[in-house]
């Protein structure tokens, strides 16, 4: 990953989930850098496909989602592989020791998932964390600007997500397909 200013990865749900593990490490004070990832390495969108059946569908009961391992590899000896059906989201920060400043990860949740003129929004998925307090789980709020954490520079934090669609509704039968898009600013 190239230091940046600003980062932004985005993470492709085909219907729902995400659980997480935790850590922070503290790291050198240096030149000012930010890096994000968000699922697998090399800047590939991570699936999360969720399959209800019909004579689930409606009931209440979560379904979880499920991914490939690479969305949940390991970042370094820091922060080992994530559980099976997991996403790893592992975010830096650094700044030079006279310029303390905080680092904020956003999600976009504004948008919905799409079945031709079908849609679900990202209000009917939530997301649980496997440890840690850096990111809780959570509902996604549908905001474009959602903030899940923050923390001060000169540290890494890596976690693991597991989403989850929260099937209250019944919708019309379909593929259906979005994106959720997280930014990581230090203004």
């Amino acid at each position: 990953m190239t230091p940046c200013l600003r980062a932004t990865c985005a993470a492709a749900l085909a219907l729902v989930a995400l659980p997480a593990g935790a850590v922070t490490v503290n790291i050198v004070n240096g030149s000012q850098q930010l890096q994000l990832r968000v699922g697998a390495t090399g800047g590939t969108i991570s699936l999360v496909t969720f399959t209800v059946p019909a004579a689930n569908a409606g009931n209440g009961t979560p379904i979880v989602g499920t991914t490939n391992a690479a969305a949940g590899s390991a970042q370094g000896a820091s922060f080992p592989a994530c559980p099976a059906n997991n996403v790893r989201v592992w975010a830096r920060a650094r700044s030079p020791v006279a310029n303390s400043r905080t680092a904020t990860l956003q999600v976009n949740s504004s948008g919905n998932l799409t079945s031709g003129g079908n849609a679900i929004p990202f209000t009917d998925f939530d997301w649980i964390t496997s440890s840690g307090p850096e990111i809780p789980s959570g509902n996604f709020s549908g905001s474009a600007t959602q903030t899940l954490m923050s923390f001060q520079n000169s540290r890494e934090v890596g976690m693991c997500l597991q989403f989850r669609f929260l099937n209250t509704t019944v919708y019309p039968s379909g593929t259906y397909n979005g994106q959720l898009t997280f930014n990581l600013n230090m203004p």
